[in-house]
């Protein structure tokens, strides 16, 4: 007998967390654990929320903030051109400069990590350490994405974003799910994600236009700081981005990376490898296997949620 995984539904409600003000911009953020251990930063991939990323690690003991990347969730968007991951890195410098944090574990997915290496070579004086899953970080070859470029088309677009994307929410999160999963089966709890407030005109606007900068931004990117920390967490089959495409890219500007590269998992190594990414984030974190002893499964988030778009 075939399972059929449930359809996330539109109406569960989002996590609501508090805002941060920095001055030019609002942005909304999630928090987990001790307000008195050292700080790890967490950011979302394209087309995700802060709510799918931080599940793996809400239980884990440490310091976990999670904000909505600009656009997404509560997150006011940036000015155009400013979406790229490079604009991003000032956003998130600014972040920083608002929680008045003096120096950050930052840990990203997918195209989020694009604006974390930028941050990490204009200002590494603000991180104790990079760690980066699946990362997205090499200019890509060209993409068709003809759904994602009929959305953001003049005269077309709003009305496949407002009409047909948003009015389905729930089956193209599900279709994304799936995508960002695949070889691996979607988690159990990966469909607890509010779908309407992932899938949603303003979202979609906001994946076409940090995709569109991606290339032109990490193309100037030639160096990370050489005594930065940083450790990588990959799938061998992730079918989302190339592994070695982005591996290659990356150990040539920082050689000293240490990577973790899985047999049988996809993009979504912090979902499936949970005990695996919480124990690297937590190495860079200075804590010990013995300051996470006592966490299950459950409380480190192995049944968690998932990013729903490509990168």
């Amino acid at each position: 007998m075939m399972y059929v995984q449930p359809v996330p539904s539109p109406l569960v409600s989002p996590r609501v967390g508090k805002i941060v003000q920095t001055g030019r911009e609002q942005i909304h953020l999630l928090e987990s654990g001790s307000a008195g251990a050292d700080p790890v930063v967490l950011l979302h991939g394209c087309g995700s929320i802060a709510e799918e990323v931080m599940t793996p690690f809400s239980g884990s003991g440490l310091h976990i903030l999670a904000p909505d990347r600009p656009g997404y969730g509560f997150s006011a968007a940036l000015p155009a051109g400013e979406r790229g991951p490079l604009g991003q890195s000032f956003w998130l410098e600014r972040l920083l400069e608002a929680l008045a944090f003096e120096r950050v574990v930052l840990a990203a997915h997918s195209i989020g990590c694009a604006a974390a290496l930028h941050l990490a070579a204009r200002r590494p004086d603000l991180l104790k350490g990079l760690f980066l899953i699946s990362p997205c970080c090499r200019p890509v070859p060209f993409k068709p994405l003809i759904v994602l470029r009929s959305a953001v088309a003049p005269f077309v677009g709003p009305v496949i974003r407002q009409h047909v994307i948003a009015r389905w929410s729930s089956y193209f999160l599900e279709r994304g799910l799936r995508t960002s999963s695949h070889p691996n089966p979607v988690a159990a709890g990966l469909f607890a994600l509010p779908a309407m407030h992932v899938v949603n005109a303003a979202s979609i606007a906001t994946m076409a236009e940090e995709l569109w900068a991606f290339n032109g931004d990490m193309q100037p990117l030639r160096s990370l700081p050489a005594d930065l920390p940083v450790s990588v967490l990959f799938g061998r089959e992730d079918r989302i981005i190339g592994p070695r495409w982005h591996l290659d890219w990356l150990q040539e500007r920082h050689p000293a990376a240490k990577v973790e590269l899985l047999d049988g998992i996809g993009h979504m190594p912090h979902h499936v490898a949970s005990d695996l990414a919480v124990t690297m984030l937590a190495d860079l974190a200075g804590k010990t296997p013995g300051d996470l002893a006592g966490k299950t499964s459950g409380e480190t988030g192995e049944a968690s949620q998932s990013t729903i778009a490509v990168t």
